[in-house]
């Protein structure tokens, strides 16, 4: 009986978002209304590229570090060995 129920207060809720987004595309315009629309995916794509990786074990999730010189590093060859260049 729960499950129905929280079923049916999703539903709700997802099908009064749409009528908001309706409304919002007939008073403003579908141009205006696609841009915001492509204005808030570009701001998720961002936060999400910015995000830390990391792995779920079963004691918690854990972010790993990036180690973003490694990457630019990865094919220069130095003339000198790392403990002459300190």
């Amino acid at each position: 009986m729960k499950k129905a129920v929280a079923l049916m207060c999703l539903g709700s809720l997802y099908t009064g978002a749409l009528w908001i987004e309706h409304q919002a595309a007939l008073l403003l315009g579908t141009g205006c209304f696609l841009f915001g629309v492509a204005s808030a995916l570009a701001l998720l794509a961002a936060a999400l590229r910015r995000a830390p990786e990391g792995y779920e074990r079963a004691d918690g999730f854990h972010v790993q570090h990036r180690d973003r010189r490694r990457s630019v590093l990865r094919y220069t060859r130095f003339s000198q060995p790392a403990g002459a260049r300190r």
